[in-house]
């Protein structure tokens, strides 16, 4: 297992927190979760591509985990990129390799698009800005689980792996979720993270309007995309995968027979990432 330490960076935007694993002398890949998750979604990978000569650092973003909830207004894909951008620079990174999962995907874009210059390498994992109304439904409707309330974490987790949603279950999205809760002040548990940041999020992606940053990615990039359907529908088509290519022709694609959550605990995934880090 390779070493981690937890830590906080002060942003001009507010405080994130971040799990780092590996030295910090290595090179650095700069890991964003999507739109409700938080940083223990980069584990799977991290705890098998980290090490001597590779240090990943995840974020909570902005609003979700251990990060601060900033106002209204504070949130979207160009405001995450600066924040991204300016984590790298306080993690002594003037290049860095970017891994995002879903929104962090986007925010991964948009950072290409505003300095393009930085990223040493982009990997975008299951999402490129245009998604089936069907999954985005699913994912609306998901954010319903920010309103709970219970007496003990065991039942939000059950409640969550009976929705059948995330698959295959593992106890990485234990972690995931249990992260998710915080004790409230009548011993009961609800989720720390803020569904209004995560709706301002959601509604700011869904413009589409990243897709104008595709031809920036000029860095080399990879694509994986899971072709097992979410809530009815893909949320990276193959159509979308080959206008990304036309864009931005460097892109590689690679396809997981995974479902949005399965892909990120799939060894292909894994497989993948570290091909395209490792050439750094």
């Amino acid at each position: 297992m390779p070493e981690s330490t937890e830590l906080d960076l002060k942003l001009a935007s507010g405080t994130v927190h971040a799990h780092r694993w590996g030295p910090t002398d290595a090179p650095l890949a700069l890991c964003v979760h999507g739109l409700s998750a938080n940083l223990h979604a980069f584990d799977y990978l991290a705890e098998r591509i980290a090490g001597p000569s590779r240090q990943l650092v995840a974020l909570d973003l902005r609003g979700r985990g251990r990060s601060e909830i900033t106002p209204p207004g504070s949130y979207g894909l160009t405001a995450h990129a600066q924040d991204a951008l300016e984590a790298a620079t306080l993690l002594g990174a003037e290049r860095f390799d970017y891994v995002g999962w879903s929104l962090g995907a986007l925010i991964g874009i948009t950072a290409a698009g505003l300095a393009g210059e930085r990223l040493r390498s982009l990997t975008m994992i299951d999402h490129i800005g245009t998604v089936d109304p069907a999954a985005y439904a699913a994912v609306r409707a998901g954010l319903n689980r920010l309103d709970a309330v219970v007496d003990d974490p065991a039942d939000y987790l059950a409640a969550i792996r009976a929705a059948g949603v995330v698959t295959p279950w593992s106890e990485y999205w234990d972690r995931i979720y249990r992260y998710e809760l915080g004790e409230r002040a009548d011993g009961r548990y609800s989720p720390v993270t803020d569904k209004a940041a995560c709706l301002e999020d959601l509604d700011h992606a869904a413009t589409g309007e990243v897709v104008s940053s595709w031809a920036k990615i000029t860095m080399p990039a990879l694509l994986l995309r899971a072709t097992v359907p979410f809530g009815g529908g893909l949320i990276v088509s193959e159509a979308d995968a080959v206008a990304l290519r036309r864009a931005a022709p460097g892109v590689r694609v690679v396809d997981v027979d995974r479902n949005h959550f399965g892909i990120m605990t799939d060894d292909g995934m894994v497989d993948a990432t570290g091909e395209l880090l490792a050439k750094g």
